[in-house]
C-alpha cells in the first residue's frame, strides 16, 4: 500500500511551538506495523517532555510526541501475521522496549531494564501519534479495537484508562487480605485518570465504598457522573483529612490511590490508612516525598508505585469497555485537530481541562 507524506507536529526545541510538518513515511519492515491516527489522548507526560521537565526527553529530536494512541492497520511488514489485517481497527499499549529481560518475559514490557523511555516519542519523527500516521515496532503491542464505539475516543483507554486499571488491580492484590465489605477507598485526584479509577474500583471491588477528592467540583461531577462514588470532597472548600474521618467513622480505610503523586498528598492522605492498607502513588506530580517509618512497621502498611499497565491488563480493560462497563466516550471532554496542537497545550499547561482531550489529525 503506498502512503503519501503525511502532517505530523514536530517538535524541534522544549517549550516552542511544535511545527505542523510534512512527513515522508518510513519504510516498513519485520515485525513493524504502520497505523493511520484515529486518535491520540493529550496527556500532561508529553507536557511534561514539551516543557522540558524530564531529562534526555525525548531521546531524540526533531521527534513527534504522543503515546496516547487508536487508529488502523495501514502497513506492516513481512513477518506480520495474516491476523493482522489492513484497515484492522486498533488500540497500541506504547511501552516499547528495547532489549528483551525478566521483565518482559513476564509480559510487564513497561518496567524492562532497557525500555524506549519516551515511549513512542523514542522513535523520532516516526514514533508519536501527534500526527497522522505513526509507526508501531512490532505487531505485539496491538489490541484490537472491533466492537469498540467512537474508536478515536477509545484512545485514551491504552493510557488513562489503562494506568488507573492496572494501579486498581495491584492495590486490591494486596488489600485484600484485611479488607471487608463496606470498607473504603480514598482518591486523590478525579481527573482524567482518576474519573477512570473510580469506575474500576466500582466493577473490580463493588463492595468497597469510595471517596473522590479534588480541588475543582467540575472535576468531582465528572468523576459522579460516570462512577458510584459514596462521597465526594473538594479539598479546597473543606479540610479533607477531617471531613474522610467524619465520613469513614469506625470502618477502615483499606488502601489510598494517589492520582496526584506530590508530598503534599502523600503526608496528607497516608496516616488516614487503616492497618494492613495500602497507599498506590500513580500521579508524577511530585518529584520526592517521605513517609512515617514507624507507623508503616506498626501497621503493616504498604507503598506501592504503579506504571502504565501491560498488553494483558489493556487487552482486559478492552474487554470492560466492549461490555459497555466501562465510560471513555463522556470522560473525552474536549477534541482538537492537529493544527491545533499548540493551543491544545497550552490548554493542558494552564489547568483549564477536566477529563481527557484527544487529537484527531
Amino acid at each position: 500500500m503506498s502512503i503519501a507524506p503525511y502532517k505530523a507536529a514536530v517538535i524541534y526545541k522544549h517549550r516552542e511551538p511544535m511545527k505542523i510538518e510534512m512527513i515522508k513515511p518510513p519504510e516498513v519492515r519485520g515485525e513493524q506495523v504502520f497505523v493511520r491516527t484515529a486518535g491520540c489522548g493529550l496527556c500532561h507526560t508529553d507536557l511534561h517532555i514539551w516543557l522540558g521537565e524530564l531529562q534526555g526527553l525525548p531521546e531524540k529530536i526533531p521527534a513527534v510526541l504522543g503515546h496516547e494512541p487508536s487508529g488502523y492497520v495501514a502497513a506492516k511488514g513481512e513477518l506480520v501475521p495474516d491476523h493482522i489485517k489492513i484497515g484492522m481497527p486498533v488500540l497500541v499499549q506504547g511501552g516499547y522496549y528495547v532489549e528483551e529481560d525478566i521483565y518482559t518475559l513476564k509480559g510487564v514490557n513497561q518496567i524492562a531494564r532497557k525500555r524506549a523511555q519516551s515511549w513512542t516519542g523514542a522513535y523520532g519523527l516516526y514514533g508519536g501519534c501527534y500526527s497522522e500516521y505513526f509507526i508501531v515496532p512490532s505487531y505485539r503491542y496491538l489490541v484490537s479495537a472491533e466492537g469498540l464505539e467512537d474508536l478515536p475516543a477509545a484512545a485514551v483507554l491504552t493510557d488513562a484508562g489503562l494506568t488507573p486499571y492496572r494501579a486498581v488491580k495491584r492495590t486490591l492484590n494486596i488489600a485484600r487480605e484485611y479488607a471487608e465489605a463496606d470498607d473504603f477507598i480514598v482518591v486523590p485526584g478525579v481527573g482524567g485518570l482518576g474519573s477512570f479509577g473510580v469506575q474500576i474500583i466500582n466493577i473490580l471491588a463493588p463492595h468497597l465504598n469510595v471517596i473522590a477528592v479534588d480541588v475543582r467540583d467540575e472535576a468531582l461531577e465528572l468523576a459522579n457522573k460516570v462512577a458510584k462514588i459514596y462521597a465526594s470532597i473538594n479539598a479546597k472548600k473543606e479540610n479533607p483529612v477531617d471531613t474522610i474521618k467524619k465520613i469513614v467513622g469506625s470502618k477502615k480505610i483499606i488502601a489510598i490511590v494517589d492520582f496526584v503523586g506530590t508530598e503534599a498528598t502523600i503526608s496528607t492522605y497516608i496516616g488516614l490508612l487503616s492497618p494492613g492498607g495500602v497507599y498506590t502513588v500513580v500521579g508524577l506530580g511530585g518529584m520526592k516525598g517521605s513517609f512515617p517509618i514507624p507507623d508503616l512497621v506498626v501497621n503493616e502498611i504498604t507503598i506501592q508505585g504503579s506504571l502504565w499497565g501491560s498488553i494483558a491488563d489493556l487487552r482486559e480493560l478492552v474487554a470492560l469497555a466492549k461490555k459497555r462497563m466501562i465510560n471513555y466516550k463522556d470522560l473525552v471532554t474536549r477534541r482538537w485537530r492537529l493544527e491545533e496542537i499548540n493551543e491544545a497545550f497550552e490548554f493542558m499547561h494552564k489547568n483549564l481541562h477536566i477529563g481527557r482531550m484527544l487529537i484527531t489529525p
